[in-house]
Parts: structure tokens; C-alpha cells; sequence
């Protein structure tokens, strides 16, 4: 007899079989016995065949007597065990026959679950919120790779139930499956571990809510393997391969829609639309589908439209038992009070992504307890990490925050909503500051606040990366009729919003703040953000018809005023509205009155400013020298500290001018020029964070390092362009600080143009290659 007595069947049939070496479509065309069900007697998933079964099996094999009473032996006693096993069997849950999608992540998984039977165990954690499919993608995936182990087991231990298990019981429970015994001290871990270390064993371990559930139960070594769900990343357990899980692709959820409800043709509009709605999240969309299936009469497109409304979708969002309100319910009710509050809070937050600080604004907390409490959440899949380190709150689970903020809320849930708003709009004024000619950020930073704003740069990225929540704060300020603050916010992001030109909001910031200023009665707040307005219109907008409008409104108001500061500042708007616009003589005379009229107010800012405009007039009517002149004044101005900006206005009015002349050259393919001087403007926007500024100097630098190459002989079509001295890095530097701000038109022009240079050399490397 060869070591079988008292082994399971499983085991000893796969031992067997190999022994024989034999193959499981072998021994099914010899012993007349499917593939299917010998897999599942190896897996134990069928612990006692029937006996004419085993049979065709042991005489397939040709066995010993010894080894032949041994296997029929032990399959009587999987006979005998009959119901009484039931209770001690953790098999896969059933199929999920319309399972769709998710290639890439069963590919990741079924790769690492070849690799199991290396000398170490292995460990993957599928981790995702909740509703995200992480269940049935463990199971598809331990369904997938069942042949290649003896036995898979499921058990699934409730982290986010009522009773969760605990680490010996879900030890213990694993013992039973796996011996078919309640042996004497079955808790004991140490020989969970031996039993995983003896055979190939993959147990999936499902809905896990910390380390200390799940460290237990992982093997030490040998070819057996753990997969295991959980809604947070369980940080604390080393030696794990994680698979984040995402809401699915687009493609893939309108695939899922379509296998749900296959009696109908719906129109790709309606699945998309629904798609989104259901924010692609797999158990959303399985309500939905079950839904309409369920319902007779009913369509992709009546579905989607009650999904519509807000306020009733997650209602609506309810199939029998699965309902997404309730799954994520689950992860809600087992947070600290403190966590519950920031939770419902960051309802408020209207970006897709924020960072700690904004988080800690609007739940009006510290830093500190604002960092704890997101780091429970994303220990219980409520929140998600997001890239630069920042977090995302997906839409559904948005939607439950919302409804719990407004009973905590009771009867002032808009109250609680404006107050937040205040915070985050007093907070952008803050940051504004810093770039406020004469405060440089005076008063802006306070370190024990939720956002410190210690300097420029950590200024700059919070009004970047959080616009799309000040934004509509804003909105939100100027219908309530807070008209005083929404002039603080618009003044104070005046000087930053040079930096960031090519943002396209700009002219609705300006727009509300004109009709702030006309609603107060304050005519001066009118010319002034009228002038503001004018500039967004024609430099973020590209729409000098527009910022005519409402330079000439400034002008009127301004005249009516007496203001002669704000009439020079309207006819620079006038000004550079006729230059965009093509006229360019139009465009002198303005500039012209500008620097009459500013140079009487002594308004050391905008007079510089007026010579470049100016410049860049005669530039279109084809006079370069007076051009220069003109440019070369105004950084005389800028640069003298009796006459010019007051504080970084000097220095970035300087750069304009420098940048001014570089072009110039370029226009006049005056490439040594350009060599010569615009490596100082660069580096001088970069600095500033003028991304868009020097990713249009990178251009001229690369076409002049180009041309000055090609004339030393590479031939400007030629393969043999030195790239080591840059004009390919310049031009994909520009493409790069391109989308960096928004200008994704030029960064598009960008890539083009440096495809193009490519060419050559790809071209001669093929050629060679060829040859």
C-alpha cells in the first residue's frame, strides 16, 4: 500500500492519477467517467461518487489491491458522511452565468494564481467599494483556475455584517472542510497552516473587514493560495498582492445592460445614459437590468429617465434584496461618530477628486481628526484614493452621504450647505493674496488651519485643484444674493488669474462678479470687473467681440465716474480686443489713449503694459523696429522702482516684454535672436508658474534651435537631427505644460509638430534596419 489510508479521496485521486501519469481527459476516455466530474472529485466539490463511478475509475487506473480498496474506501466514506458534510462544506457559490467584463483583472488574477506553486504561499486581496463586483470576481476567478489545486473552499467572513467571524472560528471552519472532521482543537491556526502547506488549497475568503480576520488563515508556505475581498486595502498585512477594483469601463457596463435585458433593442443612447447613472458601478447595474427584466412594459429609456432625478435614485435603485443603498449602509453604520459627519460633509464637495484640506473645510474640522476620519473611510470602500494623493467619493455612494447629511441636518440642510461654502470661498481668498501685488500673501497662511497656504506654490495648487468646488460655491453665493462676497473672491483672484490664462471659467467668475457689482449699486465694482470680464472673454475665450462689450461698458462706467484710472485700464481691454480681433491700427490708437490716461493716474501696473500692447500692434502692421522700441520702454518701465509695478507684477511685466521680443524674432525667423534671449523668459514663467507662457517660448526655442542646426548642415528634413541638443525635448516640454493648463488645442499642435520632426529618423532607422 503506498501512503493512502486515511487520505481523502480528492488528493488520493489526483496522487494516482499522476502516479499513472495520466492526464484528467486521459483518464475520462478511459475509465468513461467526464473530465468534469474527476475535477470535481480531486477539488472535493464530489466527496462520495457513486460506486459504479469509482468502479470505471480504479479499474482506468489499473491499481493495486491496496491503493483500489483504499480509494473505494474512501469514497464510502463520503457516502456515509451524506447530509452531516453539508454543514463543514465551504464550496464556490454558483456561477455567474452573464458575468461580463473585467478581462484585465481575471487576467491579473488567474497569472498570479499560476505562480502559486512557488515556495511561498500566496496572498491577493481584491479591494474595491462596496456594490464594485468584488465577490463575484473572486469567485469567477477561483472558479477559472479550480483544475490547478485540490480543493477550493469559499467562506465568507461578514467583516460587514451583523456578526462577523471571528479569526479561530473562520480557522476552525477552514479545519472542518478541509479534513471532514470537528477535530480536537480545530481553532488552532498552527495546523491550519500545516493542512495548507501539505496540499494545494485556494480559499477564498470573502467580505474581509481587517488584518486580524484574515492573517490567521493565510498559508506559510507550500502551493496553496488565498484570495480574499475587502472593502478597504488592509494595510497592515505584508506579502499581499492587490487588486484595487475600479467601476467598469463604459463598454463593458453597456455590454452587462445588454445580456440583462436581452428581449429589448435598446438605443445605444438610453444604455449609456443609464450606464452612467448607474455611475457603471456592476451592482447598480444588476438592479437595474433585474429591474426591467422584472418589469413588463418597461424600457432602458423609462428606467434612465427615474434615475434621473437625484433625489429618488437610490429609491429606485432596489431589486428584491439587493439594494445599493443598503450595501453601502453596511460600511456607513460601522464608522465612529466623527468619521459618520466627515462622511455626510464631503456630500458638499462638488469636485470629482479633493484633497484632506478641502475635506476638512467643509466638515469644519482640524487636520488632524480630517485625516483620521478619511483614513476609516477608506478602510470601509467609502472613499477612494485618488491620483496626487488626493480622494474621489464616487457618485451612488455621494448620493447616500447626501441623504444622511440632510437628516443629521433636520430642517437647515442649506444652512449647513453655506456655511461650508463660506469656508471654502473665504479659503480662495486667502489663497488669492498671495498674488496681490502689494499683500503677497499677507494673512493667507495659517498653519493650523485645514488648508495651511504657507506659500505661493501650495496657494497656486489649491485654487488649481479645487476649482471645481470653489467654483460652484461661487455660483451657489452669488444666487443666494451674497453679492459683498463675491466680490472678495473675484478681487482677490484677479492678479492670479494671469497665471492661469488659459482657463476658460475665468469669464463666468467675472460675469458673476459684474452682476454682484450692478446688483450693490457699486459703479465702481462695475467698470472694474466689466475690465476683468473683457480680458477673460478675449484672452481665456478667444471671443473679442464679447470683451469689447464689456470693455465699452467699463469705459462708460468709468466715464460717468470720473475714474481716468479705469477709462486707461478699459481702453487697454479696448486695445487688445482690436488686436485679437485683426484691427490692428484700431488696436495702436486704443493703446495709445491707454497709456494717456494711465500715466495721468499714475498707475504704475498698467502703464508698461500699454507699451506692449502697443508693440504687438506694430508687429501686425509690419513695423518690427517700433515694435521693439516700444517693448524695449516697457521693460524700462517695469524694471525702474520710481515708476514701475509695486512687488512680482515688475518682475512678470518684464518677462511679457522679454517674451514679447523673442517673438518678435521668431516672426522675423531671426533664430540667433531668438537663441540668444529666450532662455531668461523661460526660466522666468516657469518659475512664476506661467505654464502656458513658457510652453510657447519652448516652441521658439526649438524651432530656432532647429534652423540654427539645419543651417550648420543637418538638412531641416533630414533623419540625422541631433536630438541630444533639444528641439524634440522642447517641443514635447511644451506639449506637456500645454495640457498641464488647459491649453489642449496647442498641446495637440504640439504633439503634431513633433511627430513630424520624428519622421525622418524613423523613417532612415527603418530604412537601415531594412538594408
Amino acid at each position: 500500500m503506498s501512503g493512502t489510508t486515511g487520505q481523502p479521496l480528492g488528493p488520493m485521486l489526483r496522487r494516482l492519477r499522476q502516479a499513472g501519469d495520466l492526464t484528467l481527459e486521459a483518464l475520462s476516455a478511459a475509465s468513461g467517467v467526464s473530465d468534469r466530474t474527476l475535477s470535481d472529485i480531486e477539488r472535493g466539490a464530489a466527496r462520495g461518487p457513486q460506486h459504479r463511478t469509482m468502479l470505471a475509475v480504479v479499474d482506468a487506473l489499473g491499481l493495486a489491491p491496496a491503493d483500489r480498496e483504499a480509494m473505494l474506501s474512501a469514497a464510502r466514506e463520503g457516502r456515509r458522511r451524506g447530509q452531516s458534510e453539508a454543514s463543514w462544506a465551504l464550496p464556490l457559490p454558483a456561477a455567474t452565468p452573464d458575468f461580463t467584463g473585467r478581462a484585465a483583472e481575471l487576467a491579473r488574477l488567474a497569472e498570479r494564481l499560476r505562480g502559486a506553486d512557488g515556495p511561498d504561499g500566496l496572498v491577493g486581496l481584491v479591494v474595491g467599494p462596496p456594490g464594485y463586483g468584488k465577490t463575484t470576481l473572486a469567485v469567477e476567478a477561483a472558479r477559472r483556475a479550480a483544475h490547478a489545486f485540490d480543493d477550493v473552499l469559499f467562506l465568507r467572513l461578514g467583516g460587514h455584517g451583523p456578526a462577523p467571524l471571528g479569526p479561530d472560528a473562520a480557522a476552525a471552519r477552514l479545519i472542518r472542510a478541509l479534513t471532514g472532521s470537528a477535530a480536537a482543537h480545530s481553532e488552532d491556526r498552527d495546523r491550519l497552516r500545516a493542512l495548507l502547506a501539505s496540499r494545494r488549497v485556494l480559499v477564498v475568503l470573502d467580505d474581509a473587514t481587517s488584518e486580524a480576520q484574515v492573517r490567521g488563515l493565510l498559508p506559510g508556505s507550500g502551493g496553496s493560495a488565498v484570495l480574499a475581498t475587502s472593502r478597504g486595502s488592509l494595510a497592515g498585512l505584508e506579502s499581499v498582492d492587490r487588486l484595487h477594483l475600479e467601476r467598469m469601463p463604459e463598454d463593458d457596463a453597456r455590454a452587462l445592460l445588454r445580456r440583462l435585458v436581452p428581449g429589448q433593442q435598446p438605443e445605444a443612447d438610453d444604455l449609456t445614459r443609464l450606464t452612467r447613472l448607474c455611475d457603471a458601478v456592476p451592482l447598480a447595474l444588476r438592479i437595474a437590468g433585474n429591474r426591467i427584466g422584472s418589469r413588463p412594459g418597461w424600457t432602458v429609456a423609462h428606467l434612465a429617465d427615474e434615475l434621473a432625478r437625484a433625489d429618488r435614485r437610490l429609491d429606485v435603485l432596489v431589486a428584491g434584496d439587493l439594494q445599493v443603498r443598503a450595501a453601502v449602509s453596511l460600511s456607513y453604520e460601522q464608522l465612529a461618530p466623527a468619521a459618520k459627519r466627515l462622511f455626510e460633509r464631503l456630500a458638499l464637495i462638488d469636485g470629482a477628486s479633493f484633497g484632506s484640506g478641502l475635506a476638512a473645510l467643509v466638515a469644519d474640522a482640524g487636520p488632524a481628526r480630517a485625516d483620521a476620519g478619511l483614513e476609516e473611510l477608506l478602510a470601509l470602500g467609502l472613499v477612494q484614493t485618488a491620483a496626487g494623493d488626493r480622494f474621489a467619493l464616487h457618485d451612488l455612494v455621494r448620493l447616500f452621504a447626501h441623504e444622511r447629511l440632510v437628516l443629521r441636518a433636520g430642517t437647515e440642510p442649506e444652512r449647513v450647505r453655506a456655511d461650508a461654502d463660506e469656508r471654502v470661498l473665504r479659503t480662495a481668498v486667502r489663497a488669492g493674496r498671495w498674488f496681490e501685488p502689494e499683500v503677497q500673501g499677507e494673512g493667507s497662511a495659517d498653519p493650523a488651519g485645514p488648508v495651511p497656504l504657507e506659500t505661493r506654490d501650495e496657494a497656486r495648487s489649491w485654487l488649481v485643484e479645487e476649482a471645481d468646488t470653489w467654483l460652484p460655491a461661487l455660483r451657489r453665493a452669488a444666487q443666494a444674493g451674497r453679492h459683498a462676497l463675491v466680490l472678495d473672491v473675484a478681487d482677490s483672484l484677479h492678479w492670479f488669474s494671469d497665471l492661469w490664462g488659459y482657463w476658460p471659467r475665468w469669464r463666468e467668475v467675472y460675469a458673476l462678479a459684474v452682476r454682484a457689482a450692478e446688483a450693490s449699486g457699486e459703479a465702481t465694482a462695475v467698470a472694474t470687473h466689466s475690465g476683468y470680464l473683457a480680458w477673460a472673454c478675449v484672452r481665456c475665450c478667444d471671443d473679442p467681440v464679447a470683451g469689447a462689450e464689456a470693455a465699452s461698458r467699463s469705459r462708460r462706467v468709468a466715464e460717468e465716474l470720473g475714474d481716468r484710472d479705469l477709462q486707461g485700464w478699459a481702453w487697454f481691454y479696448l486695445a487688445w480686443c482690436a488686436r485679437s480681433g485683426g484691427r490692428a491700427k484700431e488696436a495702436v490708437t486704443a493703446a495709445r489713449e491707454a497709456r494717456r490716461l494711465l500715466a495721468s493716474a499714475q498707475d504704475r501696473e498698467g502703464l508698461p503694459q500699454t507699451y506692449q500692447m502697443e508693440a504687438r500692434a506694430l508687429a501686425m502692421l509690419g513695423r518690427p523696429d517700433e515694435a521693439l522700441t516700444a517693448l524695449q520702454e516697457s521693460v524700462s518701465l517695469a524694471l525702474d522702482p520710481s515708476r514701475g509695478p509695486r512687488g512680482q507684477v515688475a518682475r512678470l511685466t518684464a518677462l511679457h516684454a522679454a517674451g514679447s521680443m523673442v517673438r518678435l524674432a521668431a516672426e522675423a525667423e531671426d533664430w540667433e535672436v531668438v537663441r540668444a534671449t529666450v532662455d531668461e523668459p523661460i526660466d522666468g514663467f516657469a518659475a512664476e508658474g506661467a505654464e502656458a507662457l513658457a510652453a510657447r517660448l519652448y516652441l521658439y526655442r526649438a524651432r530656432a534651435r532647429r534652423a540654427l542646426l539645419a543651417g550648420a548642415g543637418a538638412g531641416t528634413g533630414s533623419a540625422k537631427v541631433p536630438q541630444g541638443l533639444g528641439p524634440v525635448d522642447d517641443i514635447t516640454r511644451a506639449a506637456v505644460l500645454f495640457r498641464s493648463c488647459g491649453d489642449l488645442e496647442s498641446a495637440v499642435e504640439a504633439e503634431t509638430l513633433r511627430r513630424a520632426w520624428l519622421a525622418p529618423a524613423r523613417d532612415a532607422a527603418e530604412a537601415a534596419h531594412r538594408r
